[in-house]
């Protein structure tokens, strides 16, 4: 039994998702097809995470297990051929029999990208904001978030955890003119956890929240507290560490 990773980039836009679900069209579903067409076995493909509908990835990291003695070469240029163009194989190597992308990983790296001015070229991969921002708080929120926390606040209500400590190593914004990028480093991620963050800090940007009020969310556990949900075409899954 040979034990394949899988290294991928895809736009998101239009999946439902990673995750397979009835009648949708998953990044997980298509890859499954497609390998199993070119296996001749029914594959399960794990993912190091599950991005949500419209989430995208420039390092998703993937396995699976066959008996095949299908060339490595062909589960990268041979999948290529037969992928749709918002999926690529970036690389694929032979794995030890006990590596899973999931529960192997020790940190993942989240790019989530704002545009404050009109760009054909990035909307489709950003969230437009046109209301005046004040950066100059940024830095403060991230700080905030920095460390070992229950992100309950900063969490999904449809997260299905009983654990929503998550400990966060990397956090800051970038400022390019037109375009600010924001990157966050943890060991796990609650379910819209980043989105939920970035719509806080946006709110707390333009004013409608008090940088103080960021740890105030985080210590308090309530949701209802945190800002909205930022859209899912800003974000994007940058690279997964094992």
């Amino acid at each position: 039994m040979r034990n394949i990773k899988l290294f991928l980039e895809y736009d998101g836009t239009a999946f439902a998702g990673w995750q397979v679900q009835p009648e949708q069209r998953t990044v997980q579903g298509v890859l499954e097809s497609a390998l199993s067409q070119m296996t001749g076995e029914k594959v399960s493909l794990t993912g190091s995470g599950r991005t949500d509908a419209g989430v995208h990835a420039s390092g998703q990291v993937a396995n699976f297990k066959t008996e095949t003695d299908i060339p490595l070469k062909a589960f990268n240029e041979g999948l290529n051929a037969v992928l749709p163009k918002d999926i690529a194989v970036l690389k694929a190597e032979e794995t030890d029999p006990e590596f899973h992308s999931r529960f192997g990983a020790k940190s993942r790296l989240y790019r989530y990208q704002i545009i404050t001015r009109r760009s054909p070229l990035l909307e489709r991969y950003a969230w437009r904001i046109i209301y005046p921002l004040n950066r100059e708080v940024l830095p403060e929120l991230c700080n905030v978030i920095l460390g070992k926390h229950d992100f309950t606040a900063f969490a999904s209500a449809q997260a299905e955890v009983d654990n929503f400590n998550v400990s966060v190593t990397r956090a800051g914004w970038k400022d390019y003119g037109g375009v600010l990028s924001f990157e966050i480093l943890a060991d796990r991620f609650l379910h819209n956890m980043v989105r939920i963050i970035v719509g806080t800090m946006m709110d707390t940007a333009r004013g409608h929240l008090k940088p103080e009020d960021m740890k105030r969310i985080l210590e308090s556990r309530d949701r209802t507290l945190a800002g909205k949900t930022a859209p899912a075409c800003g974000l994007c899954l940058v690279k997964v560490e094992y």
